[in-house]
């Protein structure tokens, strides 16, 4: 059976628009693979990203620590290098937190909480000391 030219004309047009769909979709997968990076490329980019970091982190690491207050002006710190290093070796000894307060009292006519002596003792007590 021999197919009309009406037939044929229209075969030919849902051939024509098959081809163009797959045209398309072969113009998008070239943009997405143009928009890839190789295995290498991205392996490059991370040791870039790796040294930046390591730069940062060195800049962090080598700068001057700046003196909060240069005046001297303020409050001053009672818990000295001196408070703390003889808090620690009372506590050493098994004085509690109570009987070590009382002892610098005694030895240095410093007040300090036992609250304090606890936070020098756990490592927790900021003193700003340089």
């Amino acid at each position: 059976m021999k197919k009309t030219a009406e037939q044929l004309q229209a075969a030919l047009d849902r051939e024509m628009e098959y081809t163009k769909k797959l045209n398309k979709k072969i113009d998008l997968m070239r943009e997405q693979l143009k928009e890839r990076i190789t295995i290498q490329e991205h392996e490059k980019a991370l040791a870039l990203l790796k040294e930046k970091h390591a730069q940062e982190l060195a800049k962090i690491n080598n700068r001057q620590l700046k003196v909060h207050n240069e005046r001297g002006a303020g409050r001053k710190k009672k818990v000295t290098n001196q408070v703390i290093l003889r808090v620690v070796a009372l506590r050493q000894e098994g004085l509690s937190q109570q009987k070590i307060s009382k002892a610098i009292f005694e030895e240095l006519g410093i007040v300090i909480s036992r609250t304090t002596v606890g936070e020098i003792v756990r490592g927790e007590h900021g003193n700003g000391v340089e």
